[in-house]
Order: structure tokens, then sequence, then C-alpha cells
């Protein structure tokens, strides 16, 4: 990693603490339904949760009060909420909590890993749910849990799907509620295997007509929904938490369609759609933060330059008081601290994985 980028990450965390409210969480002032704080607070220290050692232990007093912060919520309603009670992405948060608790070594009560747990495997779209296994949404998970969307779904998407699955994946020894843990795993990776496409690259959703699916369809009968960058991070990180291993076909066929795509201004598998959509300029950070992560398992000969790239191309984007926004509203990365966040876990990974 060049020194350049060292201190574009080391601005980029300055810059997220400094915006740390006095109750311990991460507030939007950019969108009311995310000033409660927990799903910012979430992403925030999942960002955290990718940086180093020296930065986790330079910013530890921050990172217990953000814990601190959730714990009401929690307390209140067995997932991840602000103080008060409101849900905010619930399925989100709580699987950033746990996946973010594990990366920067916070100690989670045996009783709040089982109620997230709970929650979590509660919240997938299966039989209890009120869904037989000929639906499509069948084994993903969507935006809320069962208490709040029974019958119903808010369009499960590899996304939300992604984040649940690397973190039960991390609790393979938890009884109790969490049982099921495996048999989850199985049915989200069938779902998972429903939302890749036959070149390799991953849709957001595996749903029928869904507006969910941002690159459009190929069919007139909207039954066939194109692939696209952020999507297809999401889909090989998944398969991974699965277990997929480096010779996978799936995974490799994912690979390959992003190595075919290296172009950084835009998020690939948009073209031919109308600009005014937005949604290539929209989903750039988040896609970012997902190519970072899925870079090591690019082939040996692509990994160097792919990541040197990302990285100059992160910190030539970045403000002088060391944030990060994208100009477009599509996928709110208008909001600095969605921005931010997600380009800190970039330059994160990318350190880490450059170690590697």
């Amino acid at each position: 990693m060049s020194e350049e980028a060292k201190r574009s990450l080391a601005r980029g965390i300055d810059w997220l603490l400094a915006q740390q409210a006095a109750d311990g969480g991460w507030h939007s002032r950019t969108y009311g339904q995310l000033k409660d704080g927990a799903a910012i607070t979430t992403l925030v220290l999942d960002a955290l949760g990718h940086a180093g050692p020296v930065h986790q232990q330079k910013n530890q007093a921050a990172i217990k009060k953000a814990f601190a912060f959730l714990g009401g919520g929690l307390a209140k309603r067995g997932t991840i909420a602000s103080p008060d009670g409101s849900l905010d992405f619930p399925t989100y948060a709580a699987a950033l909590y746990l996946t973010a608790g594990r990366r920067l070594g916070m100690s989670i009560d045996g009783d709040s890993r089982r109620r997230l747990l709970a929650y979590l495997l509660g919240a997938q779209v299966i039989e209890a749910r009120g869904f037989e296994a000929d639906s499509p949404s069948y084994g993903g998970w969507d935006f809320l849990g069962k208490g709040d969307a029974q019958a119903i779904t808010t369009g499960t998407n590899i996304s939300v799907t992604r984040y649940v699955l690397e973190a039960l994946v991390q609790e393979p020894g938890v009884a109790g509620e969490a049982s099921g843990i495996p048999k989850a795993m199985e049915l989200g990776r069938a779902y998972v295997s429903r939302c890749q496409r036959e070149g390799g690259g991953f849709v957001f959703t595996c749903e029928p007509m869904s507006l969910n699916n941002k690159a459009a369809f190929s069919d007139k009968e909207l039954t066939d929904p194109r692939p696209y960058g952020t999507a297809t991070c999401d889909g090989i990180l998944a398969l991974t938490a699965c277990g997929a291993q480096a010779d996978d076909d799936r995974l490799q066929q994912a690979i390959a369609w992003l190595v075919k795509r290296p172009a950084l201004e835009l998020v690939p598998g948009f073209e031919g759609l109308p600009p005014e959509a937005g949604w290539q300029r929209g989903l750039r950070y988040y896609y970012y933060a997902g190519l970072a992560q899925v870079l090591p398992l690019f082939p040996a000969s692509e990994i160097a330059p792919r990541r040197e790239a990302l990285q100059t191309h992160i910190v030539g984007m970045q403000a002088k008081e060391g944030s990060w926004i994208n100009e477009s509203d599509r996928m709110r990365e208008n909001d600095p601290l969605i921005a931010t966040a997600l380009a800190v876990t970039v330059l994160a990974a990318t350190a880490q994985s450059s170690r590697l």
C-alpha cells in the first residue's frame, strides 16, 4: 500500500470518528430514515473492522461507545435498533453488528448473540416466514424479520443475503436458537445460486418482475434480470461464506465476469441503459467496497494492478477534510457517512490483502 493511500485511510477514519455523536452513534444528516443511527453505526463499525489493529486500538474508546449505543436497542427489540427501539434495516444491522464485533475483537455476551442469531434465522424467507419451497424468494433474506413481515417480503436480495451468510458462518458452535445455522446456510446458498446468470454475473434478486433489479431485464417478460458489478461482488462473497473453494465453478465464473470489466468510473453491467437511471454512478462506492474484498480471489497476475488502480481511484476522490461523497443520490451515497464508510472499507481491505 502506498504512503499516499495509508494517509488517505487514516484521514478517512479520523473524519468518521469526528462525526460520532455524544451518544456513541453515527446519525445521518442527509436522510431522515437514517437519523436514528442504528444502520449507519453498524456500517461505520464494519468499516473500522476492516482496518488493521493499529487503527482499531487507537479508536477503542469510540468503538466501545458505539457498541454501547447499539446495546440499548438490542435489549428492547431483540435485534439491532436505535436506543428508542426504532428499527433501521434490522437484518443488515444485525448481521453487520455480529461481523464487525468479531473483526474488532468485541466480546458480545451470550444472550445478545443468541437473540441476534435467532432474529436472523427467523428472518430467512422459508416456511416459518410463510413461504413454500417453490417461491423464487425461498432461502433468501430481505430487510425485515419474521415479526415485522410475516408471509410477505420486502424483496429478498443478494446483498442482505450475503451479509447474513457472512454473519452466520462465524457461529458454527452456537447451540440453542441458532442450531438451525447449517440448514439456513444450505438454503441460503441455493438462493444465491439462483441469482447467478449463465455468463457468471449475479443479479440483485431472482424474483421475477422485481423493480429492485437495477440493471433491468434481458427479456420483455421481465423474468431474466441482468447482472451487474455490485451484485456480482456480493454473490462471490456469499459463495465464499457458504464454503466455496477457489476452484468452485460458480465462483470462477463470477470472478471471470469481473475480470473482463476493469473500468472503475462506472459500475459494470449497466451498459446500454439510459444514463439518467443513474445506477451506474449511484452504486459506485458499494461496488468499490465489494471489489476490494473479492480481489484476493482474482488470478494472481490481476491482483496487484487492480488493487493499485482501485486505491489510486479512491484516493483521488477524497475531499480535503477526509470524507468521500457520491454526487448521485440513487443509493444514498450522497450521504458522506455512507460513502466514507465504504471508501474506508476499500482502502482497509486492500491494505490487508496486500500483506497476504
